[in-house]
C-alpha cells in the first residue's frame, strides 16, 4: 500500500483535487450584464482548465511510473509556502512585476537551481512576458510599482 501512496501521487491527488475545486468555485458567480462582453471569470477558467488538464496528466504519469524512495524534504515546501503568502501580501504595495520577480527568484533558489543567470533571467522574462500581455495588448492593468509604473 504505501508504494501506491507515494509523496509524488500525493501531492498529485491534491494537486488536482485543490484545481478541481477552484473550476467549480468560478461556475454559479454572479456578475452585472455586461452587454455581450465576456465574463470575469472566462480567462480564470481557460487558465484552471488548462491546469486541471496538466494537473490529471501528471497524475496519470506518477501513477504509471515507479516511484522512487526519497525523503520527503519539508524545508523547500515551507519556503515556497512562506514565499507565496508574501506574495499575496507584497503584490499591492510593490506591484505585479517587483513581486513576481522576488517570488520567482525565490523559487528557483528553493528548487534547487544554483546558476545566477538563469535565476535572474527566467523571472525577469516571464513576469516582462505576463505585463506586456496583460498591460500593452490585452489593455487590462496588472497592480503598479511606485518604481516600475512606465511598465
Amino acid at each position: 500500500m504505501s508504494a501506491l501512496l507515494s509523496e509524488r501521487r500525493c501531492v498529485s491527488i491534491v494537486i488536482l483535487l485543490l484545481i478541481v475545486g477552484l473550476v467549480l468555485s468560478t461556475f454559479g458567480l454572479q456578475f452585472a450584464d455586461l452587454g455581450g462582453a465576456f465574463s470575469p471569470m472566462f480567462f480564470p477558467r481557460i487558465v484552471l482548465g488548462m491546469l486541471l488538464v496538466l494537473a490529471a496528466l501528471n497524475l496519470v504519469l506518477d501513477a504509471t511510473t515507479p516511484s522512487p524512495d526519497n525523503p520527503i524534504q519539508l524545508r523547500p515546501v515551507l519556503l515556497i509556502g512562506v514565499s507565496l503568502m508574501a506574495y499575496v501580501l507584497l503584490l499591492v504595495p510593490l506591484g505585479y512585476f517587483i513581486s513576481s520577480v522576488m517570488l520567482g527568484i525565490v523559487v528557483l533558489l528553493a528548487l534547487g537551481l544554483r546558476q545566477p543567470l538563469q535565476i535572474m533571467l527566467i523571472p525577469v522574462v516571464a513576469a516582462g512576458a505576463i505585463v506586456v500581455l496583460f498591460n500593452h495588448v490585452m489593455k487590462m492593468p496588472l497592480p503598479t510599482s511606485p518604481f516600475t509604473w512606465w511598465i
